[in-house]
């Protein structure tokens, strides 16, 4: 185990027991599976979701401690893939200002005044998937980020999804919430399909009875295979017709920083 992401997870068991919580209790408070957590904690998943951090950050009190912490563990790990020593990480992986950062699900403050600086694409574990006649496969577990709104204010909310493509079409469905339930978080599946290796298009609909949140995606998939981004439209809480740009990327904190890429290089579209 890489020494940042070490020194995060035993920061995170040190808190939680000082306050006096199980891996149950705190799986709980943060809206987590307590089998998730437990394979988090013992280094199962590499190094955790932005989501989870931020909210076992705010749940333990540890004012950004452990936001800080994931944020080097993040780096080194990118580092380690690229060749590039821990002491250089910082200096060219630098994917984001803390100030993007999401807590609880919510937009923690406006973006930096420069665009983020984008990592280069990292494959997925053994490269971006091709198929035997050479189309791209985009099968596997992706992060998904939205910009959406509740009663007029903007939000950022990520959440994970899971990709089976068959041929040019692609289900997709997501896995987390990304946002509290009674913050308008809501899970959701749909339908998409591939043209030409380059673009992506398709629906998506709430999978929870009470919500009617539901949609259409417009999506640009690049050069990589690695990225897509785009626009949704559709029924959400504020109303028929909203719309705000979506992003899709293999690591969490890509995905939200291509959401504020789309933002300052599209400033005219709503």
């Amino acid at each position: 185990m890489q020494p940042c992401l070490a020194t995060l997870l035993a920061s995170i068991v040190e808190l939680r027991k000082a306050a006096g919580l199980s891996q149950a209790q705190l799986a709980s408070r943060v809206r987590y599976q307590p089998s998730y957590l437990s394979k988090a904690e013992r280094g199962l998943l590499g190094v955790p979701s932005q989501s989870l951090i931020s909210a076992i950050d705010a749940e333990l009190n540890a004012g950004g401690r452990l936001v800080e912490l994931r944020r080097h563990a993040w780096l080194e790990d990118k580092g380690s893939q690229a060749g590039i020593t821990w002491s250089r990480a910082l200096e060219e992986v630098d994917t984001t200002d803390r100030r993007q950062l999401m807590v609880g699900g919510s937009a923690a403050a406006a973006g930096p005044a420069a665009s983020p600086q984008l990592p280069a694409p990292v494959p997925s574990p053994g490269g971006v998937g091709r198929r035997a006649g050479g189309g791209v496969d985009l099968s596997g577990r992706w992060w998904t980020a939205w910009q959406t709104f509740r009663d007029g204010e903007e939000i950022h909310s990520s959440q994970e999804a899971s990709l089976e493509q068959s041929g040019a079409k692609i289900h997709i469905e997501a896995i987390t919430r990304g946002l509290p339930t009674e913050e308008g978080g809501y899970l959701w599946w749909g339908e998409l399909q591939i043209f030409d290796e380059e673009i992506i298009m398709g629906w998506y609909v709430s999978s929870e009875g009470p919500v009617r949140s539901k949609g259409s995606l417009f999506l640009a998939l690049n050069p990589h295979g690695d990225r897509l981004t785009g626009r949704w439209v559709g029924l959400s809480y504020d109303g028929m017709f909203i719309e705000g740009w979506g992003a899709v990327a293999r690591d969490e904190q890509t995905a939200l920083a291509l959401i504020e890429r789309l933002k300052k290089q599209y400033p005219k579209v709503a």
